[in-house]
């Protein structure tokens, strides 16, 4: 098998450490399977597993052509190759590994795909044939009736049985990779590109005077509420306390508490008097020390 030491040293120890394990003989792997599927014995699946590493290697390696290290698609391969254990059916009498190849490859296709770009180009049959052909069968067309031929990608979407846009775009996409946010913007400071990416949230300013005023509203519902009775700590942690869209209404508040909507509304009016009357004593004392202060200059 190929030698992987300059792309990626650590994968070539686990090449040749594959490469030594046996691969169990039709009637072994058949009994390794149904003990598994009837006992759950692990040590059966472990040997099932071991024995076709070495194929989830080949199988990875058709597909290195992404952009993606080759132990990625073996560790990708490798859970294929255990969904298949977990559903092989030793009674159906079929070699396993004619069964664990689609799985290793679903696997593996699907981390190409999820990783060829953070815009998703879809996981159907269709789309995911498109994806690995589009690139060859363009170029062939392109060998075939020169460059810059109009009806190369029509002919691309009648194949492919989709529109032009569409191939265009994927040709697009598939010619280029998403950009690293952490990519350097280059010159001195190495400021990267989620350096220059706007902050849409508050500033700080905003910031530390929402926390003065969840500061505050900790400090008056705690003063208030051992002089609530339960139906009032229950308005204030279903209603004025609940964001907008989980609040919930008087007339459901009132099923659950046994009473009238009115008398829910009559029992939030004054629950809300008592918590103005702490912050009235709260914020009185900072409003007479501002007066004196302005009396003062």
């Amino acid at each position: 098998m190929a030698r992987y030491i300059s792309e990626e040293p650590s994968l070539q120890a686990y090449v040749d450490m594959v490469e030594r394990l046996a691969t169990p003989s039709r009637e072994e792997e058949l009994r390794l399977a149904q003990c598994w599927r009837e006992a759950r014995d692990p040590d059966a699946r472990r040997r099932l597993a071991e024995g076709h590493l070495r194929s989830v290697v080949k199988i990875a390696q058709k597909y290195r052509g992404y952009g993606i290290y080759l132990s990625d698609l073996v560790a990708e391969g490798n859970l294929g190759l255990l969904e298949a254990i977990d559903r092989f059916e030793p009674e159906r009498g079929l070699r396993f590994l004619t069964y664990a190849r689609y799985w290793i490859r679903a696997y593996i296709l699907a981390h190409v795909l999820k990783h060829w770009s953070i815009v998703d180009m879809g996981t159907t049959a269709l789309q995911s044939k498109m994806f690995f052909r589009l690139q060859a069968e363009h170029a062939k067309l392109v060998v075939e009736l020169g460059e810059g031929d109009s009806s190369i990608e029509s002919r691309l979407a009648s194949k492919f049985r989709t529109s032009v846009d569409h191939v265009r775009t994927s040709l697009e996409r598939l010619g280029r990779r998403d950009a690293s946010l952490n990519a350097p913007l280059g010159g001195e400071g190495g400021a990267t590109h989620l350096d220059m990416l706007r902050d849409h949230g508050q500033d700080q300013e905003s910031q530390i005077a929402r926390a003065e005023v969840s500061s505050l509203v900790q400090a008056i519902i705690a003063e208030v509420w051992p002089t609530l009775d339960c139906r009032e700590r229950l308005i204030i942690e279903r209603r004025l306390l609940a964001a907008d869209d989980n609040a919930q209404t008087l007339a459901a508040l009132g099923r659950q508490l046994g009473v009238t909507r009115e008398r829910v509304r009559q029992l939030e009016v004054g629950v809300k008097a008592k918590l103005r009357a702490a912050l009235e004593r709260h914020t009185r004392p900072a409003e007479t020390a501002l007066t004196a202060q302005a009396q003062a200059a």
